[in-house]
């Protein structure tokens, strides 16, 4: 009997221990769950790390004189991302002008990427600084609400149609083989000047007719470039000030293209033959419905903007290309081997669309040189409410920035993504990896008029000079909307024919 009774209150102790057992890890389990529920919805409701303390913000606060700093030096503003990505991570929070911003680096932008850029999410709406919309006008391209940009597209989309682009592609290679016949007698030329003026003149053909008066078109480059200068400006509207000289500027283009405007409405649009862009934009002013129409201050800012565009980015990614290739002397003459075969073809004839559809290497050579340079280190979008990008709470009016050089340089995309390789596009890419030209509905409407004029300029450059670097300094030029080089990338030239030009 009390051998049973002994047996029957060890199992009740072992059951009671067992319970209690069961009990304590049940218990630590939901402790466990519950304090992971606590910190994922404490990380939810987080906005990102950065450094946005009350000496930061403000128009002119710190972080954007560090900005300031870095853009005036031979580093470059995208040094200032560069050193609070490696202070806080691939995402972290700045006030820029007064305004906060939030940038997205590497994976995370490539992510952030698929639904801010590949599509228009009703919540975020593409934005740059108050300067940019300041010196191009509120109805640029680059500047406007998503509805009204949608309809802008639609008035240009004819631009870019193939019929404008083969003539585009003519004008350019004309106007190319002119600049480099001069070059033929010069031991030594800056790339981005050359670059600079023959985009300017195709550009300035193809929107606003050939221009007889040689000087108003130097008056009115130099305009667009004290424009494109001021755009990273502090927004002071003091005489001496660059954002001042950038506003007048602007006033001067404007002036010009509003007298060019009058002009063809006093010689009646219908009789006018000119065949430019802005002819086109005028007629149409006259004929589409009332909603579709343009009007002339959505002209004159479009014009604006397609020229800057147009210009100082495909130029400033031609001076790049070149140094690529001078540094990297192997490449360039195995590049040269295949352009001499090609030209060997079409026995000095103009270019044409489908000449440059055939340029393998050279396409690679301009992908992989855009890919290195990327003149748009970022693509900036609003948010329009309160939200949640990358794990991180926005708050409604900041802006978030898909930074697109972290993504390019990316050694987890890229193998030594440092290294010049044109041979790399000769894989797939993975999505969202090459943002060059953005991506969804914004994506840049002259991506093939760039393509068009990079093509041509190596072609014509490649197959009739070798060249070296005359100066292998690699310091930025300041104050620069677009990074290039403050040289402006000087080159020997050695010519490859005496007598001809391929």
């Amino acid at each position: 009997m009390m051998s049973t009774m002994t047996t029957m209150e060890s199992e009740w102790r072992l059951a009671a221990h067992i319970l209690l057992l069961s009990a304590a890890i049940g218990g630590i389990t939901y402790l466990l769950r519950a304090l992971r529920s606590f910190h994922l919805r404490q990380e939810n409701r987080s906005p990102p790390p950065g450094g946005i303390g009350s000496w930061c913000r403000g128009f002119v606060g710190a972080e954007t004189l560090s900005f300031l700093a870095d853009n005036s030096s031979g580093r470059g503003f995208y040094h200032f991302v560069h050193t609070r990505a490696l202070r806080y991570g691939a995402c972290f929070r700045t006030s820029l002008f007064g305004r906060t911003h939030v940038f997205l680096l590497s994976a995370k932008a490539r992510a952030a990427a698929a639904c801010l850029l590949a599509a228009d999410p009703p919540h975020f709406a593409k934005r740059y600084v108050r300067t940019v919309a300041d010196l191009l006008g509120e109805h640029s391209l680059l500047c406007t609400s998503h509805d009204t940009h949608r309809r802008m597209r639609r008035a240009v989309a004819g631009l870019f149609a193939s019929a404008s682009t083969a003539a585009f592609a003519e004008t350019f290679d004309r106007l190319t083989i002119s600049q480099l016949l001069a070059a033929h007698f010069q031991d030594r030329v800056v790339v981005l000047d050359v670059a600079l003026d023959v985009t300017f003149r195709a550009i300035c053909e193809m929107l606003i007719g050939p221009q007889d008066d040689s000087q108003k078109l130097e008056r009115l480059q130099s305009d667009v470039m004290d424009v494109t200068q001021a755009m990273l400006a502090v927004p002071l509207r003091l005489p001496g000030t660059r954002f001042y000289k950038g506003i007048q500027a602007r006033k001067r283009i404007m002036d010009v293209l509003r007298q060019e405007i009058s002009m063809r409405r006093q010689n009646s649009l219908k009789l006018d033959r000119r065949d430019d862009f802005l002819q086109t934009l005028l007629l149409k002013s006259h004929t589409d419905s009332p909603e579709e129409a343009l009007t002339d201050e959505q002209i004159l800012d479009n014009i604006l903007t397609l020229i800057i565009a147009g210009q100082v980015t495909t130029a400033t990614a031609i001076t790049w290309m070149v140094k690529y290739l001078g540094d990297n002397t192997d490449l360039q003459e195995k590049l040269r081997s295949v352009q001499l075969d090609l030209a060997s073809k079409h026995h000095g004839s103009p270019l044409s669309l489908q000449h440059l559809n055939i340029m393998d290497y050279a396409y690679k050579t301009v992908k992989e040189s855009l890919r290195m340079a990327t003149i748009v280190s970022w693509f900036p979008r609003v948010a329009l409410k309160d939200c949640q990008v990358a794990g991180f709470r926005i708050k409604k009016d900041w802006i978030v920035n898909v930074d697109a050089r972290s993504i390019h340089y990316d050694p987890t995309i890229y193998h030594n993504p440092t290294m010049f390789d044109p041979s790399r596009f000769n894989d797939d890419m993975k999505p969202y990896s090459f943002l060059v030209f953005g991506a969804g509905g914004r994506t840049c409407l002259g991506i093939n008029l760039a393509k068009i004029m990079m093509l041509i300029f190596l072609h014509r450059l490649v197959t009739n000079f070798r060249w070296e670097m005359a100066d292998h300094d690699t310091s930025l030029e300041r104050w620069a909307m677009f990074p290039r080089l403050k040289n402006g990338c000087p080159i020997c030239l050695t010519p490859i024919h005496k007598k001809k030009m391929y």
